[in-house]
């Protein structure tokens, strides 16, 4: 694996989903799911970083605080071998 990143909105979904592939079903809940029912999975995610993905969602700042906490638990949890 490669240099491992501190968590940040700035961070890829990617990176993200590699690290920790339980934030997918999180990310769910905040319209991922209509990203995988559009059919438009492979060519959004890639390009989107966490702070991409809360604008595309338009997700309100509570849900945005809420989300990007849930994030970076799971997140801190895997890097520390959790």
């Amino acid at each position: 694996m490669a240099a491992v990143m501190r968590f940040s909105e700035d961070m890829p979904l990617t990176t993200l989903l590699e690290i920790a592939p339980e934030c997918e079903e999180i990310l769910m809940n905040y319209g991922l799911k209509k990203i995988k029912e559009d059919g438009v999975y492979e060519i959004v995610v890639p390009r989107l970083t966490i702070k991409g993905f809360i604008t595309l969602m338009n997700l309100k700042e509570e849900q945005k605080e809420e989300l990007v906490s849930k994030l970076e638990e799971i997140y801190n949890k895997k890097l520390s071998g959790g």
